[in-house]
């Protein structure tokens, strides 16, 4: 196993930085995080067209997506994804790309389901090494993240353009094998120098703007889902959550960034990212498609917010315990995505509206606990 240095929470080595990386690495860490945003939302966005293709009677297909976050959360951060050698995440990668490749023509065979959730494990433990072996931040690449934006670009080539069913699965299946090659290059590359992120450990504060964005890309293809009051046709969807999921965060640092008069600190950013989750769960209660629009935009912005914030160390003191942690995750997230989807065929745009909701009163009272926090924290300073 590598030797794991110690980094700061954005995953890159605190004595390093990306513009002192060698040309050559520098160029292949840019087209890595590229592949890394092309293969993270053609996991939102392929695994539930599956599931809804295959037309399955309980959780309305959202399964084969609740499980693939599920490994991805789970696995990001073990030892075992820090330890593993760079050939493991080339074979994962491959092995995502046979399945999808697969599981075209098996679509009419009984067994296609069971292929699906396969495929839905190896690509969740393909990403959590991506994610855990990362050693810089799209955000920190550059005054501007165009990486999510190309990544979307390119799918929205794939995906949106192609007339034809069959060049459109041939486009995804291209795009996936161009990711594993440069991802694998960059890996083998960079292998002597691989350090991990043993810094903060997420609190539910930064738990609940990735969870909100989660079932906004989980639900996607729920055929009752809220989004799906608007009218808009299945491109029309798809275009709109690449807009919010990769197109939010590159503004957002853009004007975050911009703005060398308007500095942030990480807490109040944080704050700002829960309150747009709440006011977001609030714009529920209308009934509006301006209400719902609002509803879909807010979380999302608070996940753009989310990713372009800055990150600060924590201490000991402060630190979570990692099982905890991933526990928060998976009931916030996958576990509440299969719960969406098993409700939704029943309860319709109420069982997305409620997990919403959920997220509102949670984010709530995490500003209200941030708030005592820093008041008491102001009242010990002033004793001292």
């Amino acid at each position: 196993m590598r030797r794991v240095a110690l980094t700061n929470c954005m995953g890159m080595p605190m004595s390093d930085h990306p513009n002192s990386l060698p040309p050559t690495l520098m160029a292949l860490t840019h087209a890595r995080e590229v592949a890394y945003w092309i293969v993270l939302l053609l996991g939102w966005l392929w695994l539930g067209e599956q599931g809804m293709h295959l037309g399955w009677s309980w959780a309305s297909g959202v399964l084969a997506v609740a499980l693939w976050w599920s490994v991805r959360l789970f696995c990001r951060g073990s030892a075992w994804a820090l330890g593993c050698a760079p050939w493991v995440m080339g074979l994962l990668g491959l092995f995502t790309a046979l399945g999808a490749f697969g599981l075209k023509s098996q679509i009419a065979q009984p067994w296609a389901h069971g292929t699906l959730l396969c495929l839905a494990v190896v690509w969740g433990l393909w990403i959590a090494l991506i994610e855990t072996r990362s050693q810089v931040s799209t955000f920190q690449l550059g005054p501007l993240a165009w990486h999510p934006v190309l990544a979307a670009g390119l799918l929205a080539l794939g995906l949106l353009w192609p007339a034809e069913e069959l060049l459109t699965h041939l486009m995804v299946l291209f795009l996936l094998a161009l990711c594993v090659g440069v991802l694998y290059a960059h890996e083998h590359l960079a292998a002597s120098g691989t350090t991990a992120c043993r810094g903060q450990r997420a609190g539910l504060e930064t738990l609940l703007a990735p969870s909100a964005m989660g079932l906004m890309m989980g639900t996607l293809w729920l055929g009752n889902a809220w989004c799906a009051s608007l009218s808009w046709s299945n491109e029309q969807m798809v275009g709109a959550h690449l807009a919010l999921m990769a197109g939010l965060p590159t503004l957002t640092a853009l004007l975050t960034h911009g703005a060398k008069s308007w500095q942030a600190s990480p807490t109040a950013q944080t704050c700002v990212s829960l309150s747009l989750i709440v006011v977001g769960a609030l714009m529920l209660l209308g009934n509006s498609a301006f209400h719902g629009v609002l509803a879909m935009l807010l979380p999302s912005l608070a996940w753009a917010v989310h990713c372009s914030r800055q990150r600060i160390p924590l201490g000991p003191a402060h630190r979570r315990s990692p099982w905890l942690t991933r526990s928060f995750a998976l009931l916030l997230g996958p576990v509440l995505l299969v719960w969406v989807g098993a409700a939704s065929p029943t309860q319709g745009p109420w069982a997305m509206q409620s997990a919403l909701a959920l997220m509102g009163v949670l984010a709530a009272g995490q500003l209200v606990f941030l708030g005592w926090r820093k008041q008491g924290l102001h009242l010990a300073f002033s004793a001292t």
